[in-house]
């Protein structure tokens, strides 16, 4: 008998207590973990536990009444076996089919083994030799407690953003930062949505995280399972897939007011409806907010208000044993203006004009999973529409360099296509031993216009991108005892990258293939129950391309590459303590870096070499209604070499701090019917700086930040009050907001000044 328990010590009364208990609708496996964390019971199943999604539980109960209430519908009945200990049998019927994705298991003492898909198979996280972290998105009728990419970047450890505004951002992992500009090098960081890439070189689409169920967070090179432009690692995002089995719904307001700005608004919904009992149904979120703006600008007030609206919708069918998924996501967010300042710790700036940005994203995916013999088959398809339009005040730069007299403006649109489908076969045996094979294509379409608007207007950059990539991977891990497996990976791969740029007047036309291999090697040890470690290499390249020049041509840059070693430690022996630990050392060849030209455009080039080193360090824990959670991140990012041999003062890596650490504190309750958490989290930046451009080397960072939240749920009903920035810090998260006056003076991007949430959630 394999049993799937949550065995804690309890007195033998347990079982007839009435206590309130709260259980989101959840995997069964999870609900249970869940219900034996409030009650102590455990419960057990011969086999492995079924994924059936379970309703929610809430009331004053005894644990057997709570335990029958989450079995209702599974085809599953409780027997007791003692006062504390139940096992599960199969009732007179057949159970009906799972529904959902493979969900957390119960391990005996209380711990849940975190199923992820990042490394495109479910697998338990605690045994993967990886280094992972991974963001719970509450139950469904809890509301959005984790927004964007921001407030993601503030609870995993090694995430770090850029702070240009929404729609704006670029991400960096575990110090892997090549500019704080968003140029025309690919991005370091592989942005997904439920195993579909979602960005190649556009800026962070910062999809709001409506009914999402995890993000993953892979750290370090990945490309010898993702291919090109995954140098930092992969940010995954996972959303609630429809459930053939139930019926559920979620409705949700809120408002929000800045201390020092305006006040605003959000709302959200969910519907999950049945079409064909256990084959077919359908999900739909929308949502859409109205974010208070907070920079005073003369004689416009709060300037930098900002909108966000969008949808998703997903349909899930399960003819017999396969599974198939068709999901469609559109987001729009308009930022009426920039939010940098010129004073350091002010919230106002003189009058000039406005600098909206636009992020408009649409992405429709189709995932098909099955069986093909004794092994797992997935084809994985999806398009990608994301335009990204800025306008930003050029009058600074304007008559010297295009010839237009000031005022004028610089209106960039970038419109990016993205095509990608892959198909793989893997399979897990008994004996350890698991092996993953696909083939995998992607095109992509950029395309960039520049216009400088005053008296006349003037193309000062255009660029067409087109980008053919087509790769071969694979990854096998080998057992070499009861404790010790080998893993081993690899892609092949061949890109093709066609480009022009420039202008009417000096266009470049480029075209650059690129073969290689991207390998990977980790071997991983589990000692005893309760420690898992791991050593790890892997690699990862970005092809070349063009760069805009000064002149208004085009110029040539090369790829880089990327390796990584690391050892990791992931302690998780119950329920209350777990840790994760890892160090780093990471070379940079030929690093492509995006830069300020004269005239206030971006180009990219190819600055040199760099090394990366650090540490990382995470504790939770948990007991009595209590939990603790803890972060150190301490590494150096430093260029080690220029292309040019130039000597630099400050070799730092941009937008990196040398360490980050972060603590949260949060209790459950219960009173008067009502069960709740309440906590608090508190985060520190050290310095860091802009660029290693010696004529921009700005320093920035050198902050911390505290938040508070109370969450009080009562049968179908949630309320949630927060407070961001509780300390209202003016600190400059950013020392830069526009291109084209940077070089004439400092500029600075404080933080949002502290704000206040209140939010109201009904489920159905």
């Amino acid at each position: 008998m394999a049993l799937s328990c949550c065995a804690l010590a309890a007195p033998a009364s347990v079982r007839a207590q009435v206590r309130q208990i709260s259980i989101e609708a959840a995997p069964l496996p999870a609900a249970l973990a869940e219900l034996s964390r409030q009650t102590g019971v455990s419960v057990g199943f011969e086999g492995r536990l079924p994924d059936f999604r379970t309703r929610p539980v809430n009331g004053r109960l005894t644990a057997e009444q709570a335990l029958a209430q989450i079995l209702k519908g599974t085809g599953l009945k409780a027997q007791r076996l003692s006062a504390t200990t139940f096992r599960l049998v199969r009732a007179g019927r057949s159970a009906p089919r799972p529904v959902v994705e493979r969900a957390p298991l119960p391990r005996p003492g209380g711990t849940v083994d975190i199923i992820v898909t990042g490394t495109k198979r479910e697998e338990a996280l605690a045994r993967l030799p990886v280094s992972i972290a991974v963001a719970q998105a509450p139950g469904e009728r809890s509301g959005t407690l984790l927004p964007g990419t921001a407030d993601v970047a503030w609870r995993l450890d090694g995430l770090t953003l850029t702070n240009l505004g929404p729609g704006r951002n670029r991400e960096f992992i575990r110090g892997v930062a090549d500019s704080p500009f968003n140029g025309n090098s690919q991005s370091t960081v592989a942005i997904l949505v439920n195993d579909a890439r979602a960005a190649y070189n556009a800026p962070d689409p910062d999809l709001r995280l409506v009914d999402v169920e995890r993000v993953e967070l892979l750290k370090g090179p990945q490309g010898s399972l993702y291919g090109t432009g995954t140098l930092g690692g992969v940010y995954h995002i996972v959303t609630r897939p429809p459930d053939a089995g139930a019926f559920s719904a979620m409705a949700g307001i809120g408002g929000s007011v800045a201390t020092h700005g305006e006040i605003g608004g959000s709302a959200e919904a969910m519907v999950n409806l049945p079409i064909v009992a256990d084959r077919l149904a359908v999900r739909g979120v929308a949502y859409a907010a109205r974010e208070p703006g907070w920079i005073d600008t003369a004689g416009r007030g709060d300037a930098n208000r900002g909108e966000v609206s969008g949808f998703r919708l997903a349909l899930r069918a399960l003819p017999d044993d396969w599974t198939i998924d068709l999901n469609g996501i559109v987001q729009m967010q308009d930022v009426a203006d920039s939010q940098y300042v010129y004073a350091r710790h002010r919230l106002e700036r003189p009058a000039q004009p406005v600098e909206p940005h636009d992020n408009d994203f649409a992405m429709a995916s189709l995932r098909i999973a099955g069986k093909l013999g004794d092994a797992d088959l997935v084809y994985a398809g999806n398009w990608v529409d994301h335009d990204v339009s800025s306008t930003l005040d050029a009058s600074a730069l304007s008559a010297s360099a295009f010839g237009v007299p000031a005022p004028a403006l610089y209106v960039e649109q970038r419109k990016n296509r993205l095509f990608d489908q892959e198909v793989r076969l893997s399979r897990s045996e008994g004996n350890g031993l698991s092996w993953l094979a696909g083939l995998s294509f992607m095109d992509v379409r950029n395309h960039l216009s520049g216009v400088i608007r005053g008296t006349t207007d003037v193309t000062v950059a255009t660029g067409i991108q087109g980008v053919l990539e087509l790769s071969a991977f694979g990854d096998i891990r080998v057992p070499l005892s009861d404790a010790l497996s080998l893993s081993a990976g690899g892609r092949l791969f061949h890109s093709r990258i066609e480009e022009e740029r420039g202008t009417k007047r000096a266009r470049v036309e480029v075209s650059v293939s690129r073969s290689g291999f991207t390998p990977s090697l980790a071997l991983s040890w589990q000692a005893g129950g309760s420690d898992f470690l791991y050593l790890r290499y892997a690699g990862a390249l970005r092809p070349g391309g063009l760069s805009q020049t000064s002149a208004g041509s085009a110029e040539r840059f090369e790829s880089d590459e990327l390796q990584t070693f690391e050892a990791g430690w992931r302690h998780g022996a119950s329920a209350r303590l777990t840790i994760n630990a890892d160090a780093f050392l990471t070379t940079w060849s030929h690093m492509q870096s995006d830069y300020l030209l004269s005239n206030g455009l971006i180009g990219t080039r190819n600055v040199g070499d760099a090394r990366i080193h650090g540490a990382e360090l995470s504790v939770d824990w948990t007991a009595h209604g209590w939990a603790v959670t803890a972060g150190l991140v301490a590494q150096s990012a430093l260029l080690t070499r220029t292309s040019d041999g130039a000597e630099i003062e400050d070799r730092h890596l941009p937008v990196i701090p040398d360490w980050t650490a972060r603590l949260g504190l949060s209790r459950s309750f219960a009173f008067r019917g009502w069960s709740g958490t309440a906590g608090a989290r508190f985060a520190y930046l050290s310095p860091s700086r802009l660029s290693f451009d010696p004529g921009l080397d700005r320093r920035m960072g050198d902050y911390a930040l505290a938040d508070a939240d109370l969450l009080l749920r009562k049968g179908v009903w949630s309320i949630r009050l927060s407070g961001s920035n509780l300390f209202d810090c003016r600190a400059d998260s950013f020392a830069f907001g526009n291109p084209f006056s940077l070089g004439r003076g400092a500029q600075y991007t404080p933080l949002r000044p502290r704000q206040w949430t209140v939010s109201f959630t009904r489920s159905w």
